[in-house]
């Protein structure tokens, strides 16, 4: 379980070209979301987010042609969603639990839908909150690995705690998104298949007497860089 040592700091990234090739985001048969809503915002708008989120530069940030959906990512690249950072307040470099994270469930960053972001990105800012080191297995206690419509998400576990309230109206997501080097995020993750089973796994919910840190979960203030709105609550 979680210990009380500094918070997972950011990820290394290796911008060299990987070893191996790195899985093409694709709209054929069998990748996530085969169905996919085009491009719907602007270049301005992609030039306010990069000036507000500041991603370094030599991870090759670009707007998306004209018609383009997320499934046009040329090969090396990969596709991230606007409402990760609007929302979920994502940064890049990952931190070390999103990679973590996501090499776990061997899932691509860009097949993971804004819920299931937000719910991972919560439970880090929460347990960061409380001086406690965030880890998969924390996660894996109170959230179940979900597949909706192509993207993968997060679902609370049956009688685990309510760590937040989940934002709604979530429903363009798909429409407003830019492209990266897929090395700028990992280059140890592969493609993995929306058909491929996902395990439900049975595990006991944290408990209290032994976590003092549940004890005291309360609202955190995260808020949206553009609205200024408090987005968390644990």
């Amino acid at each position: 379980m979680a210990s009380t040592s500094k918070p997972s700091s950011p990820s290394p990234v290796n911008l060299d070209p990987p070893s191996s090739p790195v899985a093409e985001e694709d709209t054929k048969v069998n990748s996530p979301g085969k169905f996919l809503p085009v491009l719907k915002w602007r270049d301005s708008e992609f030039v306010n987010l990069m000036t507000n989120i500041q991603i370094p530069t030599a991870y090759g940030a670009r707007f998306p042609q004209e018609g383009d959906t997320v499934g046009d990512a040329l090969v090396g690249h990969i596709c991230m969603f606007v409402d990760w950072f609007d929302i979920c307040n994502l940064h890049l470099p990952l931190t070390v639990f999103m990679v973590e994270l996501l090499e776990y469930y061997n899932i691509l960053i860009s097949h993971l839908s804004p819920l299931g972001m937000v719910r991972a990105r919560h439970l880090e800012y929460t347990f960061r909150a409380k001086n406690v080191v965030p880890l998969v297995e924390d996660f894996r206690h109170f959230y179940q690995m979900t597949e909706i419509l192509g993207f993968y998400s997060f679902s609370l576990r049956y009688s685990a705690p309510k760590l937040m309230t989940a934002p709604k109206g979530l429903t363009k997501w798909k429409a407003k998104f830019f492209y990266v080097k897929a090395v700028a995020v990992t280059d140890r993750l592969h493609f993995r298949n929306v058909t491929d089973n996902i395990a439900t796994e049975q595990l006991n919910t944290p408990e209290h007497g032994k976590q003092a840190w549940l004890l005291h979960l309360h609202l955190i203030p995260t808020k949206n860089w553009r609205t200024g709105s408090c987005r968390f609550c644990g």
